[in-house]
């Protein structure tokens, strides 16, 4: 049951009409206010039973409610609000279950009320079908496609299951409120976009200049792009003016944390002050908070106490077991103490919940020798060297691609074209820097140069659904009809809620006489953009299409 207990759940529920309150004892006889229990009597209509059945909601009475509301569906069983109602109590009453067919009903009678699609969504959810709720998701972003609880819902789906494109696809247009934002560029990070990371907070910033959540995860990223200096800047502006914020207290100390073990990220001219005291501050009033004691035992370890750093470290993992990088400082602090084998355990841990920095399997390599496992430490100094080399390229192809977005901004295609070119020629796993010399290409009129780039970015990542848009916007104009639908249909399946990509495909679907495949593909751009003049246009016009009216009569 662990979906629904967390807080994108939490405001989905709220937004549904949920009491979050344990529901009280079955009540063998339901006593509800004398005057409003008369009137119900002596008129049942729809309208007084929902004054008893909210009623009992209102005091937890979640069982009565829901036969409040079942007894009043015998005389009128065609409410959709009845039906929502009684699935409300049954949630209430920890019946999820048992609300699902009536949600199911009111939403078959009422399709475009968006609350029943929020909550059906998460019961889906919590049951493990997972489709079922993608399309619940979907149905009501058709609705409403700037619906903040919805929006949060659906990525929340996507980010537990560690889907981060998915996440991307449903954020990507999404407003930039503190919550969507967060999200956003969470999964960003998580794919190394660090950049569009960084875009997204710092627009969100525009509108909320004085978050500090939004704050302290554009100095997390800024550390993150080696931007040390301005990651120190950014926190302590944040602290000095939020003096004595716990929060603010806690992003200052994590970029002190994060940026002083780099021998290059200490910032010159800065007054950087010792992190420990504040450390300990913070460890003193919070002193179960896994954050605080992550980063006190990074900090023991930095000054050599070994045993304290194990220690907190230990407490931790234990209070957040999947955080990788607690358990890396857990094992490089293990191999200082001679502990081999928990070492070895821990950094295995790290790996296997994601760390790919290359000093982790350098410390590995220390615990392996240490244990006397000198073929397995060797392998393991051979993964360092080679993610060391990866790395290092990885920065050479972001300077490159960097500076490629600057000479295309300034309108040097040239220039640009050849930064991009050797950011793939350094990075060549790279899909998004293939697309991004497509793109440049594109602007100089190289066709040919444009679709190889295209294809090499999709022949490395085929979820990459701009891509797929452009390669098939490339093959239309070529006159290959079937090869443009072809990727047409792989855009909006990586992207579904893209209303550009399922335009483009209707018109594809149009020209190649298939009438009835493009009508649905230009509806479904309508259901996720009423108001879009390019698919109202396309839409009226194969409604008057005379072949397209033979095809379809």
């Amino acid at each position: 049951m662990g979906f629904l207990r967390g807080p994108g759940a939490r405001r989905v529920l709220l937004a549904a009409g949920v009491a979050l309150a344990a529901a009280p004892a079955v009540h063998s006889v339901c006593t509800g206010p004398p005057a409003l229990t008369a009137k119900l009597r002596a008129n049942p209509t729809t309208e007084n039973a929902i004054q008893v059945g909210t009623w009992f909601a209102g005091h937890k009475q979640f069982e009565c409610a829901a036969e409040t509301f079942r007894t009043a569906l015998k005389a009128d069983p065609n409410s959709a609000q009845l039906n929502y109602l009684e699935a409300l109590a049954l949630v209430g009453a920890k019946q999820p279950l048992a609300a699902v067919p009536a949600l199911q009903e009111s939403i078959r009678l009422q399709p475009e009320t968006l609350k029943p699609h929020l909550l059906l969504a998460n019961l889906y959810e919590e049951s493990g079908k997972f489709e079922e709720a993608d399309a619940q998701w979907n149905q009501a972003l058709a609705i409403d496609p700037h619906s903040e609880v919805a929006l949060e819902g659906y990525s929340n789906t996507f980010y537990a299951r560690k889907d981060y494109a998915g996440v991307i696809r449903v954020l990507q247009h999404a407003p930039r409120t503190e919550t969507l934002t967060l999200r956003l560029a969470k999964a960003l990070d998580a794919l190394n976009y660090f950049d569009q990371a960084s875009d997204v907070l710092l627009e969100a910033l525009k509108v909320t200049p004085n978050s500090l959540p939004l704050a302290s995860a554009e100095a997390v990223i800024l550390v993150k792009k080696r931007q040390y200096l301005e990651a120190f800047k950014l926190a302590k502006y944040t602290l000095d003016h939020h003096p004595g914020n716990r929060e603010a207290e806690l992003g200052y100390l994590r970029v002190q944390v994060m940026t002083q073990h780099f021998s290059e990220a200490r910032p010159s001219g800065l007054n950087y002050a010792d992190p420990r005291p504040l450390a300990q501050k913070l460890l003193a009033e919070t002193p179960h908070n896994p954050e605080v004691l992550f980063l006190n035992g990074v900090e023991d370890h930095e000054v050599g106490d070994y045993a304290a750093a194990k220690a907190h470290l230990e407490e931790a993992i234990s209070l957040d077991p999947d955080f990788s990088y607690s358990h890396f400082h857990l094992g490089t602090t293990l191999v200082a103490l001679h502990e081999w084998k928990e070492a070895k355990d821990n950094l295995e841990k790290s790996i296997a919940l994601g760390n790919t920095d290359p000093k982790v399997h350098y410390e590995l390599a220390k615990a392996l020798h240490g244990l006397g496992e000198n073929d397995q430490a060797a392998a393991e100094i051979q993964k360092y060297q080679d993610a060391k080399h990866a790395e290092e390229a990885s920065q050479e192809a972001t300077r490159d691609a960097a500076h490629g977005d600057i000479s295309l901004a300034a309108g040097d295609l040239k220039g640009a074209i050849a930064d991009y070119r050797a950011a793939t020629e350094v990075w060549p796993e790279s899909a998004g820097y293939r697309y991004k010399l497509a793109l440049a290409l594109h602007k100089a009129g190289d066709t040919d140069g444009e679709r190889t780039a295209l294809e090499e970015a999709i022949k490395l990542n085929p979820g990459l659904a701009a891509a797929q848009k452009q390669l098939g916007y490339l093959l239309s104009r070529s006159g290959d009809s079937a090869g443009s639908i072809e990727h047409f249909r792989l855009a909006v399946e990586a992207a579904p809620s893209w209303t550009e990509a399922w335009i483009n495909l209707a018109a594809a679907l149009g020209e190649s006489g298939q009438f009835a495949e493009a009508r649905t593909a230009v509806a479904t751009a309508l259901r996720l953009d009423p108001g879009n003049a390019q698919a109202k246009e396309l839409s009226a016009q194969l409604a008057r299409d005379p072949a397209a009216q033979q095809a379809n009569p």
